[in-house]
């Protein structure tokens, strides 16, 4: 159940990195190869065909602007959430970021990846647990003043745009909490999360996990009932939250 919501989670972030750049156009440092290239990447269905796009423009233009390397990378490492591979997509990320300390799609993604790795009994816990919290803090902090990239964007689009990379890094601290089995710390971060994505049902999933931690279990029955009742909630989520519901419910009457 973990791998279905890693792979929703990389779906959800690859829809938005895409308006991250502005749309790929021969000139300024992008050749017409490189930019149908780019245009190429973008328009990939697959987990496979993204990878082998990305590391066409990887490969072949390596001068281009930073944004669309990082953005490249970025398509990458996603794609290989998808493909439940946690290493190609840390190497990945860590590129990307590397390319563009703003892209905040990467940094986000990369303190989620770490967070859901991460075990009560890992060596490098603290570690693992020290960089959850600086990417996902340094995201929260630096989207808040963070200017537009993409000129195309309406502001609408920007805030929503924010307001997902924003969820998605108190999800990260949310997760680093549990592996702490810090369950209280946990609720408050995956809820300061919907606060800022109200639309989000993976991020209720959690929080309703973390309450049946603690034995909330109406507080748990609750939080699932909302990620139920998202408008457009997919049948996949739905059907977790369902069966997260029932497991509250049946805790709840022993």
């Amino acid at each position: 159940m973990k791998r279905i919501l890693i792979s929703v989670i990389g779906l959800a972030a690859a829809s938005l990195a895409l308006a991250q750049a502005p749309p790929p156009k021969a000139g300024k440092g992008v050749s017409k190869a490189a930019a149908q290239a780019i245009q190429t990447m973008v328009q990939a269905q697959s987990p496979d065909d993204r990878i082998a796009a990305a590391e066409n423009v990887i490969n072949k233009f390596a001068e281009l602007p930073a944004i669309y390397k990082s953005m490249a990378f970025y398509v990458e490492a996603d794609s290989y959430t998808q493909k439940n591979d946690s290493a190609k997509a840390t190497v990945f990320a860590e590129q990307a970021i590397a390319a563009d300390p703003k892209n905040y799609d990467a940094t986000v993604l990369l303190a989620n990846v770490i967070s859901n790795g991460t075990r009560d009994t890992d060596l490098d816990k603290d570690e693992k647990i020290a960089r959850v919290t600086k990417l996902s803090n340094d995201t929260i902090e630096g989207l808040k003043t963070a200017e537009k990239p993409n000129a195309q964007m309406t502001e609408d689009q920007w805030k929503q745009y924010k307001a997902a990379d924003t969820a998605q890094a108190y999800q990260a601290l949310g997760n680093i909490a549990i592996a702490q089995k810090k369950y209280d710390d946990a609720v408050k971060n995956f809820q300061a999360g919907i606060d800022a994505d109200p639309a989000d049902p993976l991020l209720m999933i959690r929080a309703g996990r973390a309450l049946l931690a603690i034995k909330k279990y109406d507080d748990a029955i609750g939080m699932f009932d909302k990620a139920i009742s998202v408008p457009g909630v997919p049948d996949q989520i739905k059907n977790i939250a369902t069966s997260d519901k029932a497991r509250a419910t049946a805790a709840k009457g022993k």
